[in-house]
């Protein structure tokens, strides 16, 4: 082989028989060079070759190891996870299902109560238009009476009238007395009035005993002495009338007795027991007011409770009953679900009721009341004359009562 090698490197560098030593020594060097290079690259290629291969081995090895390992789908799936997930999924659509449903639930009710509350309302405004109606009858009904009782009254005093003209003389006995005359300059006279305001507002009841038992304390600021005698030295713009009011509702109108006259004199009080009336400011006896209902919240409540008592009466469940094919009559026997609806639906109609006979107790124990605000002009009249300071006006009018009686 070294023989050959050297043959053809010898034809290729061109040997020639002439040549000395010194150039065959030149190409045998030349050769070997080449022979090593050879060498070399020979070696590299076999060296690579071997690497090769036995990568090639170790990825086959490796690829056989891995077959071998391969494992089902099976055992390479997390069973738990697989469930827990499964599961999970599963509450999640339950949840959304859930509120869903009561949304929808919400929305209903939503509705229902809407529509409660306008059947309600109109329910109320229609007895508020009806009670209006029926409280203009009564005053007109009262008008009308007054009007008959005034023409009566007129028919007796001409017929009265007309029998005493026949009279020609007129005798006095000894039954007959006559008041003694009194000073101007401390007596204050019946038909005496006095011009003023109210100083606070007022909201009187209009309950039937209220006159006797619930009246309402009214204080009046004097500014005008009205008829009473110049001699009279009495500085009225000094002086405050207190008393009590009662509302009558057919004519809406604060009725105001006259107790106490109160007045400064040279730094000095001087309080009176008086009796008399007042007139507002439109000429008529009592002060007109506004008419403020307080029970239209209890006959609403009223209202709401019948509902909720019908609408669970209406709720009440029957038993079910289906006819057999031999005539006989099978009812559905009641589950643990239809015994707790039926109580609830039979507990929510007594509740009701209940809430509804409660409010229309309260609402019929509630009366209108009328209200008056400050600072009206009145016209107080002394209805009972008295003397300045005196403290006996009332107690005279009882004993006169008595008398009469």
């Amino acid at each position: 082989m070294f023989k050959t090698i050297w043959n053809i490197a010898g034809a290729a560098l061109g040997r020639k028989d002439s040549d000395t030593n010194q150039d065959i020594t030149a190409r045998q060097k030349i050769i070997f060079k080449l022979i090593v290079m050879l060498l070399a690259i020979a070696t590299t290629a076999l060296v690579i070759f071997v690497q090769e291969k036995s990568e090639i081995e170790q990825v086959d090895s490796k690829k056989l190891e891995n077959i071998n390992k391969l494992e089902l789908a099976d055992k390479g799936l997390d069973t738990e996870k697989h469930w827990r997930n499964h599961f999970e999924t599963l509450r999640n659509q339950d949840k959304e299902e859930m509120d869903r449903r009561l949304k929808e639930m919400e929305l209903a009710q939503e509705k229902l109560l809407d529509e409660a509350n306008g059947t309600i309302e109109q329910s109320l405004k229609s007895t508020i238009e009806k009670m209006e109606l029926a409280n203009r009858q009564l005053v007109d009904a009262g008008l009308q009476l007054k009007a008959v009782a005034d023409q009566e009254s007129n028919k007796l005093n001409l017929e009265s009238t007309h029998s005493e003209s026949v009279l020609t003389s007129q005798e006095f006995n000894s039954d007959i007395s006559f008041d003694e005359p009194k000073p101007a300059e401390d007596y204050v006279p019946e038909g005496t009035y006095f011009t003023g305001y109210l100083l606070g507002g007022i909201v009187v009841s209009t309950a039937l005993n209220t006159p006797d038992e619930n009246a309402t304390p009214v204080t009046i600021r004097l500014t005008h002495r009205g008829n009473l005698s110049k001699l009279n030295s009495t500085d009225i713009s000094k002086c405050v009338i207190t008393g009590s009011a009662y509302g009558d509702l057919s004519s809406e109108r604060a009725v105001v007795r006259l107790e106490k006259l109160v007045c400064e004199n040279d730094g000095m009080y001087i309080t009176s027991n008086i009796a008399g009336q007042l007139y507002g400011a439109d000429g008529y006896n009592g002060i007109k007011g506004t008419v403020v209902s307080t029970s239209s919240k209890h006959i609403k409540n009223a209202a709401i409770g019948g509902l909720i008592g019908g609408i669970a009466g209406a709720a009440k469940g029957q038993d079910g009953a289906s006819l057999t094919g031999l005539g006989l009559i099978s009812t559905k026997k009641k589950g643990m679900g239809d015994v707790l609806g039926q109580g609830a639906s039979v507990g929510a109609s007594n509740a009701g009721d209940k809430i509804a006979d409660y409010y229309l107790r309260q609402a019929e124990a509630m009366s209108p009341v009328l209200t008056v605000p400050s600072g009206v002009r009145v016209n107080a009249q002394i209805i009972k004359g008295f003397w300045m300071g005196e403290t006996t006006t009332h107690k005279r009018i009882i004993q006169s009562r008595g008398e009469q009686k």
